[in-house]
């Protein structure tokens, strides 16, 4: 006698009940059956006929997905906005800094790199001042007829918190060192590698505003303008002392 159940029509709701009931199943028909995978979707973005009833318990995904898909692309269209100001922003730094080393070659001597630092260099960088500061006690001849600040090493160290890059807000000791008030500032001291007295100099710069200048600003273009300043601050020194 022939089973019966052989002669069992399967009907869509079997199937859904099957697949709902091994799941493993289902995971191993959408690996190995990719035509399965690509007909569901195709299915879930057909509208159904207006006589087919649709089961309570379904939840249509399809509204929720396409607001992700459009929130995945805001996502993206924002991030390559970001890429392109950051991209923007790193060729400005760096023509701002093609210009400063331009002025810093184009100086003769000590007291016209002075000039270049404390007149060019706030307006490349558009900043509120520019110095070039060095430790009393380094001792360069002539440093405040040529254009240098002096200060004692123990200011400067409190100034800068004694880091050799400072990236904020002014502290008092750093106020003293301003020649006028500032919102926040970037003061680099040059390379140690160099010869004493340069690597007894210090770079400051005065920012606008309090954002100008922070310690999560990237330092890079900061630290290889200071090597340009002390390389140039290098040459002039030995031409100063060839010279007389």
């Amino acid at each position: 006698m022939a089973d019966d159940k052989s002669k069992k029509t399967i009907t869509a709701k079997d199937v859904v009940s099957f697949l709902t009931n091994n799941p493993a199943e289902m995971s191993k028909l959408l690996a190995t059956q990719p035509e399965l995978l690509a007909a569901c979707i195709t299915a879930a973005g057909t509208p159904i006929g207006a006589n087919d009833k649709i089961d309570d318990k379904v939840v249509n995904l399809i509204p929720a997905l396409a607001a992700k898909a459009r929130q995945d692309a805001r996502k993206l269209s924002q991030t390559h906005q970001s890429l392109l100001h950051v991209a923007t922003e790193n060729m400005l730094s760096w023509t701002r800094l093609h210009h400063a080393t331009l002025g810093l070659l184009a100086s003769t001597d000590l007291a016209g790199m002075c000039q270049v630092i404390a007149t060019e260099f706030p307006v490349i960088f558009d900043l509120n001042q520019c110095q070039l500061i060095s430790e009393s006690e380094a001792a360069i001849s002539d440093a405040v007829d040529l254009g240098l600040m002096v200060h004692p090493a123990d200011q400067i160290d409190q100034a800068t918190e004694n880091c050799g890059l400072f990236l904020g807000l002014p502290n008092e000791a750093a106020q003293t060192l301003l020649i006028k008030p500032a919102q926040s500032l970037a003061i680099i001291r040059l390379p140690d590698r160099l010869p004493d007295p340069v690597s007894q100099c210090l770079l400051l710069l005065g920012g606008k505003t309090a954002n100008s200048f922070h310690p999560d600003l990237g330092s890079d273009l900061l630290v290889l303008l200071a090597e340009m300043v002390g390389v140039t601050l290098a040459a002039r020194l030995e031409l100063q002392v060839n010279s007389q």
